[in-house]
């Protein structure tokens, strides 16, 4: 009987459970094949997020050789604007593999901070960049921040917070749309160019902007949002009231990242764990940039450019209005030392100018060397030309046109692996303003010489300087010999100019060659000339109609 009902029991159990398998096959077939993150996902307890997206970014090497810290330790005012942009034009052409932001501000003026993003994004575009967040980068900072290629923090940093305020009274609440529309596109922009959260990102700019932290139910995948965005998608927890549940929803709100009336500001950790920063440095007061550079493999020495009086000195020297100055001077003193006999001070001004004008640009790697020796050289075949070869010829040319090349090559702020031509908006910028205040420069020393010529002879004591109509230079050598021919050489004789007096030359009159002075101005050669005194040892002529 026993043996009857355990038979009895074998086989209904066994007939249960034919049935029951394809049910709880046909169940589990509803259930996710997969739980796990795809790779390069972020991963909690609670689930994963995807991979941030790839964005297109400047090579990074892994040893960067060329790298520059900006620290950025103020109020963000049009001068900070002003002033980086400025050390912008000297990372490129320092030719930067790296460029830092050293950042510890409150914040500032927002058009600032609007024109240093864009100037980061625009003109350092081919340069990985990247926001060092030393202390504070709130509000401007913040949104400066976000326009780097990447952010990191010290373990103390604070991040966050960028909604705009008026110091001169309330924003109205059109007037507070006005600019808080602007500032979260920015924000929005730089998010998706840099692969932070868009939303997170636009939460810091206005209040009312709340994020969620939201589930999928059946993957697990999280996703940071904006409560309006899903509104009526999310299923809601007891207790919650700020939205209404959708028990069918394929997403589950976990958490409350930024509520209704908050901005987002983040401590370091938080920074981390919202994607914003890549990562945590150590703060060390006697070496303060060392975790900085082992964290990204430096081991060359970075150029920290900071605005000491030698720095604000240099900017001053390469100014567009001071170079222009100096090209000024070096034109005028060459000219006068070109019309008096010897080298005096008007050649040592005039070299003087020229050595600050290139020198100032060479400190700060904006001139190469071989734009300073191009320019020298073009001087040498000048003096070559104006002192030995008789008239003007294939040395002149080259050296007027080594000296124009040198000169645009040197107010381009190119590397030095790259030729100086013109990148980005800021290049041309700099190139224009700086051929502007060039060309300014030689057209007021054209007309500035032509009036030294004309009136300066006849200002007392000015006069001295230049050789006045009529006058001669200092005699030099000794006195010809009684048989020497041009003891014969009469006033008045006619003759022709052979070497070009500046004002002493040599000139041929009938079958002999004589040392002569032009009266008062240069003579160039091959030109008719008159014999107006004679001297013993060298004749006075002048130029013949």
């Amino acid at each position: 009987m026993d043996r009857l009902v355990l038979t009895k029991a074998f086989l209904i159990a066994a007939a249960a459970g034919a049935v029951a398998f394809p049910l709880l096959a046909a169940r589990s077939t509803t259930q996710p094949t997969t739980t796990t993150a795809p790779a390069g996902a972020r991963t909690t307890d609670e689930g994963w997020f995807a991979p941030r997206p790839k964005t297109q970014k400047p090579p990074l090497p892994k040893k960067p050789v060329s790298v520059f810290i900006i620290p950025i330790r103020e109020e963000i005012s049009d001068k900070t604007f002003r002033a980086l942009k400025r050390k912008v034009v000297r990372v490129r052409a320092g030719g930067a593999d790296l460029v830092v932001l050293d950042m510890d501000t409150w914040g500032g003026l927002v058009t600032a901070a609007l024109d240093i993003a864009r100037l980061i994004k625009v003109e350092l575009e081919d340069i990985y960049t990247v926001c060092y967040v030393r202390t504070r980068a709130v509000s401007a900072g913040a949104l400066i921040a976000c326009a780097c290629d990447e952010i990191v923090i010290t373990s103390v940093g604070k991040f966050g917070d960028a909604a705009p305020i008026s110091f001169g009274g309330q924003l109205g609440k059109v007037q507070r749309e006005k600019v808080e529309t602007v500032l979260r596109k920015e924000f929005a922009e730089s998010a998706e160019r840099n692969g932070y959260n868009v939303a997170l990102a636009e939460s810091m700019v206005s209040i009312g902007r709340e994020v969620w932290l939201v589930r999928n139910v059946r993957t697990r995948e999280l996703r940071y949002v904006l409560r309006k965005a899903f509104r009526g998608k999310v299923r809601i927890p007891p207790g919650v009231t700020s939205a209404p549940s959708n028990p069918k929803a394929d997403w589950e709100l976990l958490n409350i990242v930024v509520d209704d009336g908050e901005l987002l500001t983040m401590h370091s950790k938080e920074a981390v764990e919202y994607a914003f920063a890549t990562g945590i440095i150590k703060a060390e007061l006697n070496r303060p940039h060392a975790a900085l550079l082992k964290h990204f493999g430096v081991t060359a020495e970075p150029t920290v450019m900071t605005d000491n009086w030698s720095e604000r000195l240099v900017e001053f020297l390469t100014s567009a209005p001071v170079v222009g100055f100096l090209f000024f001077v070096a034109i005028i003193c060459a000219y006068v030392e070109m019309h008096t006999p010897g080298f005096g001070v008007a050649g040592a001004v005039a070299i003087l100018c020229f050595a600050i004008l290139f020198g100032s640009r060479y400190m700060i790697g904006m001139a190469a060397w071989w734009e300073i020796a191009l320019f020298a050289i073009g001087l040498v075949l000048l003096a070559v030309e104006v002192f030995v070869i008789p008239g003007f010829g294939v040395a002149g040319i080259a050296g007027i046109l080594c000296c124009v090349v040198g000169l645009l090559a040197m107010i381009v702020p190119n590397a030095p692996d790259k030729w100086p031509i013109p990148q980005t908006d800021l290049d041309w910028s700099v190139f224009s303003n700086g051929l502007l205040a060039l060309g300014v420069a030689f057209v007021m020393a054209i007309i500035a010489a032509a009036v030294l010529a004309k009136y300066l002879p006849k200002v007392p004591l000015a006069g001295r300087l230049v050789l006045a109509r009529g006058a001669v230079a200092p005699q030099v050598g000794s006195a010809a010999t009684e048989d020497a021919p041009i003891r014969s050489i009469q006033p008045g004789a006619i003759g022709a100019v052979q070497s070009t007096c500046r004002p002493v030359g040599t000139v041929r009159i009938g079958n002999d060659l004589v040392d002569a002075v032009a009266e008062g101005e240069f003579i160039s050669a091959g030109t008719k000339v008159q014999v107006v005194k004679n001297e013993g040892n060298r004749l006075v002529v002048r130029a013949m109609g």
